[in-house]
């Protein structure tokens, strides 16, 4: 018989009194020192558990960053935070903003479905930080942030989540200052059962979570493919509620060019290069178009053709980062950062004046183009959609 997409969970979840505080907001949709003052702020913030290997200053290795996240873990662990490990089960996940809302299961995902081919990156990956993540979690050994998934619509599905959500209380109910309502369900064990058979036979597409994905595959196979690591902790979202923004760029400078001449070797790319003029939203409009900003001044750039298969994120990376910056997919350098298009473009132009060096603002990715890349077992460059609202970390604790 077909390994069901999905599974029930054996977890632990934060309590009522602590959510608030511990559950940590977007990783990525925080700059560096957001993080650092979130974490200054509150040692129980689930953050310190997260921090990645570039957000320490104090850590110079990713070694002491892992010693680090495990010492703030094991701080969580002994204040009884989180509750006693529960039987396995489903639940459900809402996050709820003014104008929108999305509901996903939650469950563990089999990896050996993940090499079966049924859950469809359309992303690819920068291996340093695929290992780097699984350093993080053979030294943890828990997951906390759910890969989101997306499925295509189902009717019996959907009407199992409404009952549940009409009929149910929520177990965990809470939001920070960013305002995303969050509530949590557990899904009785009839329920559970039929949403397991329901999605037996279905595939998923990764949403958010490509390196995680990565991650666990690489420890389930470093450890022999046990049965310890086999899981992959995930929330599954149904297409028609997800949401796509952008992922900005900004190189952290000018690829040893004067803006005079960066202008004049992109114009030589086949782009037309064009100052937008202030009061001008400069917001791209449409794919293909892109929007960049260096020493206070918005230009519009677009290229004279566009093959239609083609992404921006490609166009972008292939006839302007690589050649003019000497920039690839891996960014060895580190001279790359990727902004989500979640925290509008005036994070970028505050950066940009802040640090120097030049931006590149996208349009977000139509679904139907993702869809159509990922069918097609192709992918983007990384970072190349961003989904909002993300999941959070810090809600559960999946021990592995």
């Amino acid at each position: 018989m077909t390994s069901s997409l999905l599974q029930r969970v054996e977890a632990q979840l934060v309590r009522q009194e602590w959510a608030e505080r511990v559950v940590s907001p977007a990783y990525d949709a925080l700059r560096p020192e957001q993080r650092l003052e979130i974490m200054e702020k509150d040692p129980y913030v689930f953050l310190h558990v997260t921090r990645s290997f570039g957000d320490d200053e104090s850590a110079k290795t990713a070694e002491e960053v892992s010693d680090s996240n495990a010492r703030a873990l094991s701080r969580l662990l002994s204040e009884n935070i989180y509750e006693r490990v529960r039987t396995p089960s489903l639940y459900l996940y809402q996050l709820r903003s003014e104008n929108h809302q999305q509901t996903a299961i939650i469950g563990d995902v089999p990896l050996s479905v993940v090499e079966e081919g049924r859950i469809i990156p359309h992303e690819r990956i920068r291996r340093n930080r695929s290992l780097h993540l699984a350093d993080h979690l053979e030294k943890i050994r828990v997951q906390s942030s759910p890969v989101a998934l997306g499925y295509e619509d189902d009717d019996q599905v959907a009407m199992i989540i409404s009952s549940i959500l009409s009929n149910e209380n929520p177990i965990l109910d809470f939001q920070r200052e960013d305002l995303i309502e969050q509530k949590i369900w557990l899904v009785d064990d009839g329920d559970a059962s039929a949403l397991i058979d329901l999605m037996r036979d279905k595939q998923a597409y990764v949403v958010d979570g490509h390196h995680r994905v990565s991650a666990a595959s690489e420890m389930w196979k470093r450890n022999g493919e046990t049965e310890s690591f086999s899981k992959l902790f995930a929330a599954f979202f149904p297409l028609s509620e997800l949401k796509i923004s952008a992922f900005h760029r900004r190189v952290t400078d000018l690829g040893g060019y004067s803006l005079d001449e960066l202008y004049t070797e992109i114009a030589a790319r086949d782009f037309s290069v064009l100052p937008i003029m202030e009061g001008i939203d400069p917001e791209p409009k449409a794919s293909g178009e892109f929007s960049m900003y260096a020493s206070g001044q918005w230009t519009a750039i677009k290229p004279a053709r566009m093959h239609p298969a083609e992404i921006d994120s490609g166009l972008l990376q292939r006839k302007i980062l690589s050649p003019i910056f000497n920039i690839d997919e891996a960014d060895i350098g580190n001279r790359l950062q990727y902004l989500p298009g979640s925290a509008g473009l005036q994070h970028l132009v505050d950066q940009t004046d802040l640090n120097g060096g030049v931006a590149f603002a996208l349009h977000p990715v139509p679904m139907v183009q993702l869809l159509s890349v990922a069918d097609r077992r192709m992918t983007f460059p990384p970072k190349s959609t961003y989904f909002q609202p993300k999941v959070r970390s810090g809600i559960f604790l999946v021990h592995r």
